[in-house]
């Protein structure tokens, strides 16, 4: 693949100065996504490579200046230009462009798919769910999500965050130059936070909750004022806005869920799969307690969730479950463990 080959060696830096990278990321067409899609099945290796190119590119855009889109001739010119560089003839290049829009990958190659997707569909984000709100100074950046739907969002320094249903996530634009890294979610996120090499915080606003972390895996749950944040890997401190003097630190395994009328923070242990899981679309059940089911319930679907037969909050399961409409859920829990379960509007009753 000669042509590829052009780039094989490209660093991020190079790749954000390349104006077919460039226009690629800011004026994206079919042409443009069809070849970086099929570069980077020759070179999966460079996904990294090519998103944070991405994020110098968008960086330069927000604060600078908006690219204007080439037109057929300067595309032409430009492609072109690449061959001769090559000393090759179009017709000698052996390359023909896939007419997909972008390959699909399984669940479980979710990360580079991400990347993937953020490289060559920078665009999603004024066309799906996101907006653009500019400031003085900056660009705040919002990332919005419907019910029953998920999104993995890479951010400009890294992180991943998976976005649960019925939620939103405001960051800025600047987020790799900025003194802290700061984001603000409203609903249910799955947090992996790429570690700074200058130490910068990074710090989760949830309702009244400030999270502060340097690397770690962590899910936060801000669907109601009582708030939860369960870590899964790394270290993390807890505030409680407006009571700063009493944070608390978090170990894997940890779970703190904020007193909405003290306004303090209850620690408890938990199985971190629950609160994980979710993010590959499922739960993985261990021994785990009805009662513990139905706070995961509660929390996910936005219901409440009673029981008519205390005894019952002792029955445990051990399966893997999809994490689907509440609909399919509750048969296959009926059937599991031989109760009987009733949703009415957002309650539901577990006899």
């Amino acid at each position: 693949m000669p042509l590829f080959e052009f780039y094989k060696d490209f660093t991020s830096g190079q790749f954000a100065g390349d104006e077919y990278f460039r226009q690629s990321v800011l004026r994206p067409d079919e042409t443009l996504e069809s070849f970086w899609a099929d570069y980077l099945e020759a070179y999966p290796e460079k996904a990294e490579t090519l998103a944070r190119a991405r994020q110098l590119v968008e960086a330069k855009a927000y604060h600078k200046y908006v690219i204007r889109p080439l037109g057929v001739e300067e595309k032409a010119s430009l492609k072109g230009d690449i061959f001769d560089r090559l000393g090759l003839k179009e017709e000698e290049s052996g390359m023909e462009f896939s007419k997909r829009r972008f390959p699909v990958r399984p669940v479980a190659m979710r990360w580079m798919a991400a990347a993937i997707l953020i490289v060559l569909v920078a665009a999603v984000w004024l066309l799906k769910g996101t907006s653009v709100v500019r400031g003085d100074k900056t660009a705040l950046l919002t990332e919005r999500t419907g019910a029953n739907e998920m999104k993995t969002i890479l951010l400009p320094d890294s992180s991943v965050v998976v976005l649960n249903a019925n939620s939103l996530l405001e960051y800025s634009a600047d987020l790799m130059v900025a003194g802290n890294r700061e984001v603000r979610l409203e609903g249910n996120a799955f947090f992996s936070v790429k570690k700074d090499v200058r130490l910068r915080k990074f710090v989760v606003h949830a309702r009244t909750l400030s999270v502060t972390v340097l690397g770690t895996e962590l899910n936060v749950d801000a669907r109601s004022k009582a708030a939860e944040v369960t870590l899964v890997s790394g270290r993390v401190k807890v505030s409680v806005d407006g009571n700063e003097s009493t944070p608390m630190y978090l170990l894997p395994g940890n779970k703190v869920t904020l007193d909405t009328l003290q306004k303090t923070l209850i620690p408890s242990a938990v199985n971190t799969l629950l609160y994980s899981a979710w993010t590959d679309g499922k739960w993985n059940f261990r021994h785990t307690s009805l009662e513990e089911i139905g706070d995961l319930i509660g929390e996910y679907y936005g219901i409440a969730v009673t029981f008519k037969n205390k005894k019952n909050k002792r029955l445990c399961i051990n399966a893997v479950i999809a994490v689907g409409s509440l609909q399919k859920l509750i048969p296959v829990l009926e059937q599991t463990l031989h109760i009987q379960m009733t949703l009415l509007e957002n309650r539901l009753i577990i006899e």
